[in-house]
């Protein structure tokens, strides 16, 4: 083996993993830890306090913030955490010009390496008009913000429809063994709206039934004591999610204009 799969293969052994931080009615913070040296980053903050109060009971040290999109939900609590920790955050030079606290630039396919952890950039547009996503490659791990949901994608806000399918597109093209930390529980909501698209001929894009029905035992069994869906399977999202099975942006634009009036 040579020195750079050598290197390659020690950085992912790193012990490490997600945890997942309820906030507000159904949003998660993500912290991307370093067991090792018990560091993290912060995904979207959207509150300060629960934060905080988990970062100090785990004995947690937060090395930067990841911002996806400037929406008060996954931003409010940033102020308060770069004020405690002196730490700084990252974020799309559209979606930084809505935020009023000191941010660091990132750009469209350019590498962000913090601590034991590198990802890369992607450019993701439609529920913003600078969304970005975080895509840690080695461990196959896709911070993505509002635009992929369990058996859904997100509301398209300031960009077009040909944005978010576009967007929609890129997160289809990565490995189908990625998991998706996207910072909503909606996938319950989600599927009881696949449910009702299953007797469509307008749109039959719901996969395989048999497997949707399996998956909806799993599911309802999982929500019933409060344990997310999170994160998402994409191989199997590829699967069964009709927005990822929208074979053109015309698909796509009708089957969210139905989400829409869901």
């Amino acid at each position: 083996m040579d020195t750079q799969k050598l290197a390659s293969s020690l950085e992912t052994k790193v012990p490490s993993k997600v945890e997942l931080i309820p906030i507000f009615e159904d949003n998660y913070v993500f912290l991307i830890v370093d067991e090792s040296k018990a560091e993290c980053l912060i995904v979207d903050p959207g509150d300060a306090s629960t934060i905080i109060n988990f970062l100090d009971n785990q004995n947690l040290r937060p090395l930067g913030i990841l911002l996806t999109h400037h929406h008060l939900d996954h931003i409010g609590g940033v102020p308060e955490i770069i004020k405690k920790y002196s730490i700084s955050a990252y974020a799309s030079i559209i979606d930084s010009r809505k935020m009023h606290f000191p941010v660091k630039i990132v750009n469209p396919n350019e590498e962000l390496s913090l601590g034991a952890f590198s990802f890369r950039i992607l450019e993701l547009p439609g529920h913003t008009l600078g969304h970005i996503a975080f895509w840690e490659e080695k461990r196959n791990w896709l911070f993505s913000g509002d635009v992929l949901f369990g058996l859904g994608c997100g509301r398209v806000f300031e960009g077009t429809y040909s944005d978010m399918y576009s967007s929609i597109q890129k997160i289809k093209s990565l490995p189908n063994n990625t998991l998706v930390f996207c910072t909503h529980e909606y996938t319950e909501t989600n599927l009881n709206f696949c449910k009702r698209l299953s007797p469509l001929d307008l749109l039959p894009l719901v996969g395989d039934d048999e497997e949707l029905e399996i998956y909806e035992n799993q599911l309802r069994n999982q929500r019933s004591i409060d344990l997310p869906s999170v994160p998402l399977k994409l191989g199997f999202e590829q699967r069964v999610n009709p927005f990822l099975l929208a074979k053109n942006l015309k698909e796509f634009s009708e089957l969210r204009d139905l989400r829409n009036k869901a």
